[in-house]
């Protein structure tokens, strides 16, 4: 097939895309619905079959695009869970869906609240994240670049350290109270450079506090990808504590969990979205019921002292290779796209 991305963001990004693609950039507004339009504006010098929508305002792109003569089926994919303010806009999105929008398609099979909001005659399909299980994959812990490696266990948090994603008090407690029942640990926090310095700053006070400043790592940078793989396959355990039901902004299901499970690690996570779809209780990884110091606590020591451990981890790698590796969510693509034609 023949591939052109449009997108907002800089057309220097764009050249990274493989050269088989056309790219057609644009710089971004600063304002979604303004981006949408201009994305809809784009896309009308198109003359694609399938036009799959990703991370826009699709209420506004949908209209512009084929009222301005667009002629592909429109498919909108869908990475959160439905938000709750979504109601408002409801009955227009009914409006737009009936007389724009081919399909939805999620990437979780749970999705919730918009199985009853998009109506019995939308057609949806599962078209899961795709995970380069090339590139995440076990490697040797021979590098410990990432840490001092003079602990014996290495926890790991990589994310935003918003309280609904990482409630500091919780985790923090639960590492102290590893050290008090005899586990020499480290945790390392690993969080991008545009995240709030203020959250930083009470995270190391917060440590401080607690005598923990031995037994934490926090950086504040942008990983490259390869970075990435390192920091996972340098933890004996990455935690994912988010604070349930619904965490704002989180991909359902997290990214950061797919590529530590891809990479053979041990996921101890919240009961929170379709987790439990993936991170099979002792199985595949380990559930906690909440993000409270005793679950956390108790979710870690479980994975640190399962007598299955390896076991645990190769289930995990073969999850991530048989449901989300490229060449699997290809074949389901364009099985999807195929679909949506054939109507």
């Amino acid at each position: 097939m023949n591939c052109t991305l449009f997108t907002v963001t800089s057309s220097e990004e764009a050249g990274h895309l493989k050269t088989s693609w056309s790219t057609i950039a644009t710089r971004p507004s600063g304002t979604r619905v303004v981006d949408a339009a201009k994305l809809g504006i784009l896309t009308k010098r198109s003359s694609a079959d399938i036009i799959h929508v990703v991370g826009t305002n699709a209420i506004v792109f949908s209209p512009v695009c084929k009222l301005l003569g667009a002629q592909g089926e429109i498919v909108r994919q869908i990475f959160t869970p439905y938000d709750t303010k979504d109601r408002i806009v409801r009955p227009v999105r009914w409006l737009i869906n009936r007389l724009f929008v081919g399909a939805y398609a999620f990437t979780t099979p749970w999705i919730g609240r918009w199985s009853r909001n998009l109506g019995s005659g939308m057609p949806r399909f599962l078209i899961r994240p795709p995970i380069d299980c090339e590139l995440y994959r076990p490697t040797s812990r021979q590098d410990d670049s990432h840490g001092n490696g003079s602990h014996e266990y290495s926890l790991l948090y990589m994310g935003p350290l918003w309280p609904s994603r990482f409630p500091a008090r919780n985790v923090l407690g639960a590492l102290r109270q590893l050290l008090a029942t005899g586990f020499d640990a480290e945790l390392r926090i690993l969080t991008s450079a545009r995240s709030s310095v203020t959250l930083c700053e009470e995270v190391a006070t917060l440590s401080k506090h607690l005598d923990l400043e031995k037994n934490l790592i926090l950086q504040r940078k942008d990983l490259s990808e390869v970075e990435r793989v390192k920091a996972y396959n340098a933890a004996d355990v990455t935690i994912f504590p988010y604070v349930g039901p619904e965490p704002e902004q989180l991909a359902d299901p997290p990214f950061g969990i797919l590529e530590s499970m891809a990479c053979g690690r041990i996921v101890v996570s919240t009961c929170v979205l379709s987790v439990p779809e993936i991170v099979k209780d002792e199985s595949t990884g380990f559930l906690t019921r909440s993000a409270s110091q005793d679950d956390v606590y108790n979710g870690v020591v479980r994975a640190l002292t399962h007598p299955d451990r390896s076991a645990v981890s190769f289930r995990a790698r073969e999850m991530m290779v048989e449901k989300f590796s490229y060449p699997v969510v290809r074949h389901h693509l364009l099985e999807t796209y195929e679909s949506v034609l054939a109507r």
